[in-house]
């Protein structure tokens, strides 16, 4: 395993980052350096949409683990992992401070 690529984001009032995944990697992340009051959560969705396989009904009082996304507020000095093909995004940001953070890409090498 191998960090091959590492890139710093600021995000201002209104700053957000549509659905993506990572590919050629296979672990990313983010460090969270400035999370200010209101700054975007971080959406994770369900791997399952895509297919229409055993997704979890539309229920707005569903407990965490069986809703089809998952937001996640983290705090300054936070690292989030998770596998590369995750599909995931940037809420938009509500705060007039900078929502800083350094996401990186770890890949397989021979």
């Amino acid at each position: 395993l191998k960090c091959d690529s590492l890139w710093v984001n600021i995000l201002g009032e209104g700053g957000q980052h549509s659905g993506h995944i990572h590919p050629n990697s296979v672990i990313s992340g983010t460090c969270y350096v400035a999370m200010p009051k209101g700054a975007g959560r971080i959406k994770f969705e369900d791997p399952r949409l895509p297919m229409m396989m055993a997704a979890p009904p539309l229920k707005t009082d569903a407990p965490d683990h069986a809703r089809r996304f998952h937001y996640t507020a983290p705090q300054a000095g936070d690292v989030l992992m998770w596998e590369s093909w995750l599909r995931h995004e940037v809420t938009p940001s509500q705060s007039e401070e900078a929502r800083i953070s350094v996401s990186f890409n770890y890949a397989l090498v021979d």
